[in-house]
């Protein structure tokens, strides 16, 4: 994995980097520390119009392992018009669970925002 100091000095050109990480068992929500409705009402006062999402509304992408950090990863729309393509995250280290919402302005891959979030370049 790459360091924070080899990453791209434009996030843009994290769309080029390849990686990759470890799933976590179950690849899946269903070990998430949170419920999904818990991330709705995250999402319901982070994102734009966000208390229009449901679950169907969220796509789970994937599981990772980051260096002793647990990812779950969704993909979904911000609601309404002009809405952009997004991701949420759940992170949990040791006993800390960080829920996140950030907009792909780049079109990444969720191993690409993965990397990004856990450098926290966003």
């Amino acid at each position: 994995m790459l360091t924070a100091e080899e990453l791209p000095d434009d996030n843009a050109d994290l769309a080029n980097v390849q990686v990759e990480f470890d799933r976590l068992a179950p690849d899946s929500p269903d070990a998430c520390p949170v419920p999904l409705k818990g991330l709705l009402v995250y999402l319901a006062n982070e994102v734009p119009n966000g208390e229009a999402l449901t679950a169907d509304d969220l796509t789970f992408a994937r599981t990772a392992r980051v260096e002793g950090t647990d990812y779950w990863v969704w993909r979904f729309r911000e609601p309404g018009p002009g809405g952009d393509n997004a991701y949420a995250t759940m992170c949990r280290a040791g006993q800390q669970v960080t829920l996140g919402y950030e907009v792909d302005y780049y079109g990444l891959s969720p191993e690409q925002f993965i990397l990004g979030d856990y450098h926290q370049v966003f």
